[in-house]
């Protein structure tokens, strides 16, 4: 499971760099239609993140939840201190974002969670009718 803290270590380290970089185009009360598709912009990338990746290291079964568990971890211990200091990791976005921020922190942290109920495949295997 040490491959998938490292994975999901890198994600955060990702995920943050790029709001430090262009999270207030995302995170703005001007837009608030942009800032809800930032929500619902996270199901494909938290799948695009996670599914691939379980396939194929091989995951199956409860290894899944594990593993989806270990993805989240870091950034979650991570960001409960990054969000103390939310005003200098993140000069560029507004001091009253920060619940936002959060809400959407959790967000997908619970998503990348729930991948690790997904089934062990995500292609169908066709099943023969019988002849009688």
């Amino acid at each position: 499971m040490r491959f998938f803290l490292c994975w999901g270590f890198g994600i955060w380290f990702v995920a943050s760099a790029m709001f430090r970089l262009i999270g207030h185009y995302f995170f703005t009360f001007k837009e608030p239609l942009l800032m809800i598709a930032t929500y619902i912009v996270a199901f494909p990338i938290v799948w695009l993140a996670t599914i691939p990746i379980y396939c194929i290291k091989k995951i199956k079964g409860t290894e899944r939840l594990l593993a989806a568990i270990c993805i989240a971890l870091p950034g979650m211990l991570i960001d409960a201190v990054v969000l103390l200091v939310f005003d200098d990791m993140f000069p560029n976005l507004s001091a009253v974002l920060d619940r936002y921020f959060a809400s959407w922190l959790l967000w997908a942290y619970s998503l990348i969670v729930m991948t690790g109920f997904t089934k062990a495949t995500f292609v169908r295997k066709k099943t023969i009718p019988s002849s009688n």
